[in-house]
């Protein structure tokens, strides 16, 4: 953990960082390990995405605890998959893939952040978007991350995080609007 510490700033953020260190460091590498199966790679991972968070920690130092855990949990999945693909297209994955992204991605996210923020109703209509929609919409939303930095956390291109993006209002506009959540701007017009 050391080695981290020496890459922040401030004595706040040396604090913060070794709080979420010892509070997700177990669980990171039981999330990691239970996609790559490999303990080795999995170690990877989780210091690759606690060497990531130090780019970001001054976006997240203040934010509520399960956003924090969100951020990581994203993050870690998202290079754990990304990993697990590359080997699997090379060939060097002989693994069990009797697991489906449901599995991957936990669904009490959604839930928690729905019963935490004011704007549930509209959370709850989040939840039902594709992963990869709530991914996209809750980092630029929730942790206000550019496009740019949205990709580098997901792995993804640019132009493609800019296209979930869209599709994600696109449909999320979609339910608002099912779910008559715009009656009153629509009566008054």
């Amino acid at each position: 953990m050391f080695q981290y510490l020496l890459l922040l700033e401030t004595d706040e953020e040396r604090e913060f960082f070794t709080e979420i260190y010892e509070k997700y460091q177990n669980d990171m590498f039981r999330i990691a390990n239970g996609i790559l199966h490999n303990s080795s790679d999995a170690e990877d991972m989780v210091h690759e995405t606690f060497v990531s968070l130090i780019q970001y920690v001054d976006r997240i130092i203040n934010s509520e605890p399960y956003k924090v855990w969100y951020y990581i949990k994203i993050t870690l999945q998202h290079r754990a998959i990304n990993l697990y693909r590359q080997r699997k297209q090379r060939g060097e994955v002989g693994l069990d893939e009797s697991w489906t992204q449901e599995d991957i991605f936990d669904k009490d996210v959604a839930l928690i952040l729905e019963e935490a923020e004011e704007h549930n109703l509209l959370l709850s209509l989040v939840k039902r978007l594709k992963v990869s929609y709530q991914e996209v919409l809750i980092l630029q939303y929730y942790y206000d991350l550019s496009t740019k930095e949205i990709a580098d956390v997901l792995g993804k291109t640019e132009d493609n995080v800019r296209h979930i993006s869209k599709r994600a209002k696109e449909k999320l506009k979609v339910l608002v609007e099912e779910n008559h959540m715009w009656n009153e701007k629509k009566s008054g017009s």
